[in-house]
């Protein structure tokens, strides 16, 4: 686990600070999907309906996908600048 780890923070000029922040950002906002699929599943299991406020999960749901699009773009860009300066 922890070669493989090493594996996926590496890239052609070794280890990578915005690899690990992409990697961690997908992570934690993966956690916290299947936390509110988890309680959408819990509380349909329970009561049989859904009471939460579907508005304010759509918010976290945007919120994760804003911090995926930011940790995304900040590797790209990082990555073309760093193949223009090798050129």
């Amino acid at each position: 686990m922890k070669e493989f780890i090493k594996k996926l923070l590496t890239n052609n000029s070794g280890i990578s600070s915005k690899t690990f922040f992409l990697v961690a950002v997908t992570v934690i906002g993966c956690i916290i999907l299947l936390c509110c699929g988890f309680v959408l599943i819990f509380e349909v299991i329970r009561s049989g309906t859904i009471n939460t406020d579907l508005n304010g999960l759509a918010a976290v749901i945007g919120a994760v996908a804003g911090l995926f699009v930011s940790a995304g773009i900040t590797k790209a860009w990082g990555e073309r600048n760093e193949n223009n300066k090798n050129k």
